[in-house]
């Protein structure tokens, strides 16, 4: 998805700010600092973990479609074909797509070392985002933030909850731009 809006309902008691970090500013600072081998890494495809409904257990019912798909043998085949760089370059455009935990996770499930130079590709990676970050705060309730998802990696700091208070209740919308439209005229 090209833009991720985020709405708060009701803000966490502690904790949960939101970040956003600019990747293209920390894909030119990587290029002049990594050797190409790191840089090889956060540009190849990379297996990660297949997302799903029902708490990565499929969708709830007896399907055997699910049983199937969710077998060590098919799920290690998903995962390998859920492969994907963390920038994709195509000219003068760029695509992020970075969510550590779904790569590593990935590697786990299908049972491959996640490789130590990716690792520390990413290591690094984290470290430049954090440097990067250009907001970081917490949204209050009615507050709503649209990013560009492609180029403005996001996340949020550990929160904690009131027993007292509502809990921490944020709506998440993906969509898709459309595409340029052109008029013809006569």
């Amino acid at each position: 998805y090209d833009v991720v809006g985020l709405l708060c309902i009701n803000p966490a008691a502690h904790g949960g700010k939101f970040r956003l970090s600019n990747a293209c500013n920390v894909h030119d600072t990587l290029r002049r600092k990594l050797p190409k081998f790191l840089m090889y890494e956060l540009e190849r495809p990379i297996p990660r973990d297949v997302l799903e409904n029902g708490a990565g257990k499929g969708t709830v019912g007896v399907c055997v479609s699910n049983k199937l798909g969710r077998s060590q043998s098919l799920l290690f085949m998903r995962i390998r074909s859920n492969s994907y760089p963390i920038y994709a370059l195509d000219g003068d455009r760029m695509r992020f797509r970075y969510m550590r935990h779904w790569i590593e996770t990935g590697h786990d499930k299908s049972n491959v070392r996640l490789p130590a130079l990716l690792r520390i590709a990413m290591d690094i990676l984290d470290d430049e985002l954090d440097k990067e970050c250009i907001f970081h705060d917490a949204l209050k309730s009615g507050e709503m933030i649209f990013t560009n998802n492609a180029i403005l990696p996001h996340a949020r700091d550990s929160f904690e909850d009131d027993p007292n208070f509502p809990p921490r209740h944020l709506v998440r919308a993906w969509m898709n731009k459309l595409k340029d439209v052109v008029t013809k005229t006569r």
